[in-house]
């Protein structure tokens, strides 16, 4: 029985559960019975339980049930042989644990050259929306690309207020040669571009039509795109998905309101998202109390909030 107990330790070292180990005892505690003498009548199941190998919930072995093994016949623990499924169970690694992840991108750049290369020079795959026909769109581009930063086109869209949108911006009034012409000279304003996101938009997103073309030229030139969600009725996602284009939706603005306490408030509301959905993506803006704020926090975002700050790339095509 000593020996068998053994075996049954080295089977559970071996990754295989204490189910599988008990339920090899018990078969090697029958097959050392002899016919002529049973063991004696099993007493009530145990309603402790054990997780077996596979997952499955299997009862505790009756105490009971015991019968004497051969002395002449002694088992060698070294000579065990799993079946090869059981070996690879045994072998395989713990799953890693699954670290929050959060995407940071900051729009309207392209105005200040000095803002944009606060932005570059911020830790971690911080991506530059960069808007069209602005005076220093391809310098920041350049600078944004050697440093390993993701850059995107700052797309304008038409809003519900009726503000200026800027040069370079799409409507609803336009039809589909105007549109995909406007949308064309604006994906070559600048480059190089890896994908675009919404620069308001409220009007724009939620026109199908619209958007379907949008994501058809997107799909032919395999850019990606972020919905900034500033309507509840967008529809970007659900037309990215149709013209196969890898997209993500925006999470949390940071910087609605720009001081210390809002900014906070609105950064520990992401982690807090991240952590609940695995991923979030957030987007501010290249005012000076934005930057300030990242360059303070980002540096300890992961050894002191357990939150990795990955590449928007890393998050496409996750669930909307």
């Amino acid at each position: 029985m000593t020996v068998l107990v053994k075996v049954a330790a080295r089977i559970r070292a071996r990754g295989l559960g204490v189910g599988f180990a008990g339920v090899l005892l018990s078969a090697m505690l029958l097959v050392g019975c002899s016919e002529e003498e049973p063991p004696e009548a099993e007493a009530p199941l145990a309603e402790q339980t054990d997780t077996g190998a596979m997952g499955e919930v299997l009862p505790s072995l009756p105490v009971t049930l015991e019968c004497p093994v051969p002395v002449a016949d002694p088992l060698v623990i070294e000579d065990i042989v799993l079946e090869p499924a059981e070996q690879a169970l045994a072998e395989a690694p713990a799953p890693a644990a699954q670290i929050p992840k959060l995407s940071i991108i900051i729009d309207d750049i392209g105005h200040n050259r000095e803002a944009g290369e606060r932005v570059i020079a911020l830790p971690g795959p911080v991506a530059l929306a960069i808007m069209p026909f602005t005076r220093n769109a391809q310098a920041l581009a350049q600078l944004a690309a050697a440093a390993g930063k993701p850059v995107m086109l700052h797309l304008p869209m038409e809003n519900m207020a009726g503000l200026a949108i800027g040069e370079g911006g799409l409507n609803t009034q336009m039809e589909r040669a105007g549109f995909d012409a406007q949308l064309q000279a604006s994906l070559n304003a600048f480059s190089p571009i890896q994908g675009v996101n919404n620069h308001m938009g409220s009007k724009l997103t939620a026109d199908r039509e619209r958007m379907d073309w949008l994501m058809a030229r997107l799909g032919e030139r395999k850019l990606f795109f972020v919905d900034s969600r500033t309507t509840k009725d967008t529809q970007a996602a659900f037309a990215a998905q149709a013209k196969g284009v890898a997209s993500v939706s925006r999470d949390i603005f940071l910087d609605n309101q720009r001081n210390d306490i809002d900014l906070e408030r609105e950064f520990k509301l992401v982690l807090a998202r991240a952590r609940k959905q695995g991923s979030a993506v957030l987007i501010g803006h290249p005012y000076p109390e934005t930057l300030r704020f990242l360059e303070r926090r980002l540096p300890e975002l992961e050894a002191k909030e357990g939150v990795r700050l990955v590449s928007v790339q890393t998050l496409l095509s996750r669930a909307q």
